[in-house]
């Protein structure tokens, strides 16, 4: 079957949009209970901010269960073989549940030595009100890594609506928890204490558990052809090891770079570390559709595979990277003619807005080559290659990027040649994708199931 131009378009938006908004929805999760949080004291803030940094680790983690599995399921998907993704779903769903119970531990028992690298600026009030969050948190872990198996399953399908229903409930459920649980409510005929951060953590707590029941209902209820046989196969819990364990290496040396780079800015004091800070905040929505489009062209080209059409991935990639490009495009420029005012949200010191529109303009003239970087990286996971994924992402962004930042920073060199490292690196990785598919290198690295 030959697709036309509007009907790839209309597959690739059918599940970029839903699965934008999901992460939309997400970030939206974490500011309600920043708000509710922040209205407190400045301890519960730096005991909020330190916690959800340690919870970022366990996103490598996931990384490995969601990659893992997506890439199977989409496969199996594209090949109409029902009866392997039926077991794929129940021997990662059985294996992420086994695995979180060692992995929840080891969290729990790491607490007091993240606080305590983490030094003198979290203070005693700040950690005990940490540990109070992280110890009802960290609780939600299997939810967290079984949910994560389930979300998978549907975005390698396609089905980011499914999701997506979830989420709206989920989120607008959050709300309501934050409210009562944070801030405390009385309701006449009994009352509910303000439980402060607590409140936070019992309230994260809560929505994992619900958000992975509702998942798991909507695919056993449903007509789809996900479903779960409780069964374990050994196959297929080595395949997505061997897949997702380099897709969790990458997240993991990611998110370490991310810390490294705020470290670097802050460097140059409070003003610039500030404005970095909210120009990160700006450029976060717009990243939402880039997620989006990531999650199409990993379950685009995985189906594709599936169906032994190598030639139906490209075209694929063709569509996808044209519209993507198109809209990134156009959202970066619109961040760069309003960085001033959207920077302006968040703050009203003119230093910090200077910073910020420097920063904004950086990734703003850049989100062409990002959405390349994004859409080519996930036709790698959907085609199993996480380890050219590892390669190509590593290299460009601790030599390229964190190498120089750190040259620039030692040698007292200005600010912006930080803001210029990263538009630069950003093409440079973009056109290092590109290459991998011009010369079709990354066929060799393709995952064969």
């Amino acid at each position: 079957m030959q697709y036309t131009f509007s009907q790839k378009c209309k597959k690739i938006f059918s599940i970029a949009l839903p699965s934008g908004a999901n992460s939309l929805l997400d970030t939206l999760n974490l500011l309600v209970g920043w708000y509710f949080i922040s209205q407190i004291s400045k301890q519960h803030i730096i005991a909020l901010g330190v916690s959800l940094n340690y919870i970022m680790i366990l996103f490598a983690i996931t990384a490995v269960f969601f990659i893992g599995t997506s890439s199977q399921v989409a496969r199996y998907f594209g090949a109409h073989d029902f009866k392997s993704i039926k077991e794929v779903m129940g021997t990662n769903l059985l294996s992420s549940l086994f695995l979180s119970i060692p992995v929840c531990v080891v969290f729990f028992l790491c607490i007091d030595m993240y606080f305590d690298w983490m030094g003198k600026g979290v203070d005693l009030e700040s950690r005990a009100l940490g540990r109070e969050y992280l110890h009802l948190v960290l609780l939600g872990v299997p939810a967290l890594m079984a949910k994560t198996i389930c979300v998978a399953g549907l975005s390698a399908l396609g089905d980011t609506k499914r999701i997506m229903y979830v989420k709206i409930f989920t989120t607008t459920f959050n709300v309501i928890l934050n409210v009562v649980l944070i801030a405390g409510c009385d309701f006449g005929i009994f009352h509910i204490p303000a439980l402060g951060i607590a409140g936070a953590g019992l309230s994260n707590l809560i929505i994992t558990i619900v958000e992975f029941v509702l998942l798991l209902f909507a695919i056993a209820l449903s007509d789809i052809k996900l479903k779960i046989a409780l069964v374990f196969r050994t196959l297929y819990l080595k395949r997505m090891l061997a897949v997702g364990i380099p897709a969790g290496i990458e997240r993991f040396l990611s998110i370490f770079s991310l810390i490294l780079i705020q470290k670097f800015v802050s460097s140059y004091g409070g003003d610039t570390l500030a404005g970095f800070q909210i120009g990160t905040k700006v450029e976060a929505f717009i990243l939402m559709p880039g997620f989006g489009f990531q999650v199409a062209a990993m379950a685009l080209v995985g189906q594709s595979l599936g169906r032994k059409r190598l030639s139906l991935a490209y075209d694929f990639l063709k569509t996808l990277l044209f519209v993507a490009s198109l809209v990134m495009g156009i959202l970066g420029i619109l961040i760069c003619i309003f960085g001033f005012e959207l920077s302006g949200i968040f703050s009203t010191e003119s230093k910090v807005l200077e910073y910020s529109f420097y920063y904004i303009l950086a990734v703003g003239l850049s989100q062409v080559p990002l959405i390349w970087v994004f859409c080519l990286d996930g036709a790698l996971r959907g085609g199993g290659a996480t380890k050219l994924s590892l390669l190509l992402n590593s290299a460009s962004i601790w030599l390229v990027r964190i190498l120089p930042m750190y040259l620039c920073v030692h040698f007292g060199l200005s600010v912006m040649l930080l803001f210029v490292i990263i538009f630069a690196e950003t093409y440079l990785r973009a056109v290092l994708f590109g290459l991998m598919f011009k010369y079709k290198i990354w066929e060799k690295f393709i995952s064969r199931f």
